[in-house]
């Protein structure tokens, strides 16, 4: 196999849609709240790998959670994808990187408020819980390493090797297609909507406030009664 050129993975084998970019910016936000649980989250490098390591073993087991489209590149398994992700969650104040990559308060009250959800779709979060457990504590040097030792089936051709063996831009993992999906994380539209509006801070705060406002302001017919 002879490796591809840069113009040639500049576009995922499947765009994520809407949905699914709203469900991977929730499951960020678990994988990080878990990890820091555990350990310390140096680094988006660190991060990358312990995405790809998830939705490996969620692919492996046909259950869609995550939805990122990993292809090889120069620190190993790659999606640009979760830098956009990262970069939304911390422009809303939900995510702060300093020493580490954790949740903020506002992240953490988000969590709290969906958490009968996320247990709702618990066969889906163990998968992160148990990465979480496994690698929290390691460098993100040491999980490159593991990353590059991991054997995937090579996008398109339905080859498995290693992926320290495979070419630059080859695709190593991409997002379940739903109907193969044995397991999916289970949300209806109303929810989709709102995790939409909470997790944009401007927009969320926009919202409490009118709803602040409406609770405060005397009605018309209140007034109208009182004159």
């Amino acid at each position: 196999m002879s490796a591809v050129t840069l113009s040639q993975i500049s576009r995922p084998i499947e765009f994520r849609d809407m949905d699914e970019e709203i469900i991977d910016k929730v499951l960020l936000l678990h994988l990080i709240h878990e990890v820091n649980k555990r350990g310390e989250l140096r680094g988006i490098t660190k991060l990358m790998k312990l995405v790809f390591f998830t939705e490996s073993e969620m692919k492996e087991d046909k259950v869609k959670g995550f939805n990122y489209s990993f292809y090889k590149w120069n620190l190993g398994p790659f999606t640009p994808e979760i830098y956009k992700d990262l970069e939304y969650l911390m422009e809303n104040e939900l995510v702060t990187e300093q020493e580490s990559i954790e949740l903020t308060d506002h992240g953490k009250e988000f969590l709290n408020g969906i958490r009968h959800l996320l247990e709702e779709n618990q066969d889906v979060l163990r998968y992160m819980e148990r990465i979480a457990e496994k690698y929290a504590n390691e460098w993100a040097s040491t999980l490159m390493s593991l990353a590059y030792e991991t054997e995937v089936e090579i996008i398109p051709f339905k080859t498995k090797a290693k992926i320290k063996d495979i070419p630059i831009g080859y695709y190593l993992v991409t997002k379940l297609n739903e109907i193969e999906a044995n397991k999916v994380f289970e949300i209806d539209e109303e929810w989709l909507e709102t995790f939409d509006t909470l997790l944009d801070r401007e927009e969320h705060i926009s919202l409490m406030e009118g709803m602040e406002s409406a609770r405060t302001k005397p009605s018309e017919r209140v007034e109208i009664e009182q004159l």
